[in-house]
């Protein structure tokens, strides 16, 4: 276990928030760290790592100021318990040339989804039949689904029952390791633009942007509706620079995906299986789609050692080794 992972096993005991010396002393009182004994101030490096995971954008966790002006980090599942918030993040998104596979980011973008209550799947355009190989801007490289549940069974029953069509959200994922220029945007937006045209909701995705093109993205998603992502290293500290646009399902795509591509019709049948059980089916359905969805590295740990062994920069920010 690293810091970050014992601060955010810490923060689970703090529904309202505490300072970083609270969360330190839970630490110790837990015992799911142990700092090293030559560390002088072991509270003032969980107080950096608390503020680090605030400035580099974690998702996982937020922060206010309390009567005192301290700073309060709280998870972002306790958000409703917690008041108005106050977070800053910073960017930078120069990466240098790696030797790493812009497949390898898929695990990394996966967990980011998940984290986002979308369960998600990578489409191999090689396993289409052969025939429509040229078609390769008809397949997203990763798609996703998300089930909009209420917190009651009995409300979420009548929800499904009353709105089903609500009740579900269809996503497609265009992946690029990085776009550097104007042209590069282009390119990769319309095959985006092409790729998503099935879902409710499309992104383009890159590891790393020029971000003299953030206007430019701006403009594109303003009239085509393509969200973007800006996918980190570490994914908790992803930023979603543009939101998508919603839009209905295009079922002639769905059934054109689903005859060329298999993946793509087991995790349809598999959705609108969960989709369409009862209550008392619902979680062994969707336990089934969460199934074939792509597998990745959870813990902060793992993902650091998954971005060393595949070669993906990381930076000194975006994680904290152990102490």
């Amino acid at each position: 276990m690293i810091i970050k992972e014992a601060i955010l096993l810490s923060l689970k005991d703090f529904p309202k928030g505490a300072i970083a010396r609270e969360v330190y002393q839970n630490i110790l009182d837990k015992g799911v760290f142990k700092f090293n004994s030559k560390a002088k101030t072991p509270d003032s490096t969980v107080s950096a790592c608390l503020g680090t995971m605030v400035k580099n954008g974690d998702t996982r966790i937020g922060r206010y100021q309390n009567e005192k002006n301290i700073y309060c980090y709280y998870l972002s599942e306790y958000s409703k318990n917690i008041g108005k918030t106050t977070t800053s993040r910073t960017q930078d998104s120069t990466i240098p040339n790696v030797p790493f596979h812009e497949r390898d980011l898929h695990p990394l973008l996966c967990c980011f989804l998940q984290h986002q209550g979308i369960m998600a799947k990578t489409i191999f355009h090689e396993r289409s039949k052969k025939d429509d190989e040229h078609q390769k801007w008809i397949h997203p490289d990763i798609i996703g689904a998300k089930f909009v549940e209420q917190t009651n069974p009995i409300s979420n029953s009548l929800f499904k029952a009353i709105s089903k069509k609500e009740s579900l959200r269809l996503y497609s994922y265009e992946l690029k390791r990085k776009i550097d220029n104007d042209y590069e945007l282009k390119k990769c937006f319309f095959q985006a633009v092409s790729n998503s045209s099935w879902a409710n909701n499309g992104y383009l995705v890159a590891f790393d942007i020029n971000e003299e093109l953030k206007d430019e993205l701006a403009r594109l998603n303003h009239s085509f509706g393509i969200g973007f992502i800006l996918l980190k290293a570490n994914p908790y500290e992803s930023q979603v620079w543009f939101e998508a646009k919603d839009r209905q399902i295009d079922f002639k795509t769905v059934s054109k995906l689903s005859e060329i591509n298999p993946p793509f019709k087991d995790f349809i049948k598999s959705v609108e299986a969960a989709l369409t059980a009862d209550e008392k089916h619902f979680t062994a359905s969707k336990a089934a789609l969460e199934n074939i969805c792509d597998k990745y590295p959870k813990l902060d740990g793992d993902i650091q050692k998954y971005c060393r062994d595949k070669h993906i920069p990381i930076s000194e920010e975006e994680f904290t080794e152990e102490i």
